[in-house]
């Protein structure tokens, strides 16, 4: 790169002298306009002639492959951000739940699973409510995870404290 750029100043600086020798040797009149006119001409191509050996391809490959690595990287941040919320959404599903419990006097623990609807929201599929069930579970905590969160009660899993390892 450096020996190209260094090259082409060469050039410029060589055609300069060459035009300025010209300049000096021409007699005054008419031929000295012309020879001034084919000077900068000749300047003008020397100044232009990296212009011509682009890589015109290769800069159309370079910026097809930078825009496929964008293209992926978007793919993968997406797919973090999608992930690290569905995540959220799982935890502040299972804070309601856990909430929903305090209301109604029972203390525990819960695990919400979610998986992505068609319209691409996270909707939970599963519940996992660990606590103690000396008293059973509240019937209305049941009921509640089934019409808020639309959980059936297949869904959902009750575990007794003390059966934790």
């Amino acid at each position: 790169m450096m020996g190209a750029v260094r090259g082409w100043l060469l050039a410029v600086i060589a055609v300069s002298l060459l035009c300025a020798v010209a300049d000096a040797l021409m007699p005054p009149g008419g031929v000295r306009r012309v020879g001034r006119l084919v000077c900068g001409l000749v300047l003008m191509g020397a100044v232009l002639s990296p212009v011509a050996e682009l890589d015109v391809e290769g800069g159309r490959r370079w910026l097809e492959d930078y825009l496929a690595s964008v293209h992926s990287q978007e793919a993968e941040l997406t797919q973090t951000v999608e992930s690290q919320m569905k995540v959220i959404i799982e935890q502040e599903y299972a804070a309601y739940i856990v909430d929903k419990a305090a209301e109604l006097g029972w203390t525990c623990t819960a695990r919400v699973a979610c998986e992505r609807s068609e319209e691409g929201l996270y909707l939970p599929v599963r519940t996992e409510v660990t606590g103690p069930q000396t008293a059973g579970v509240p019937a209305q905590l049941v009921r509640s995870i089934a019409e808020d969160l639309g959980v059936p009660e297949e869904a959902q899993v009750y575990i007794d404290k003390e059966e934790m390892p």
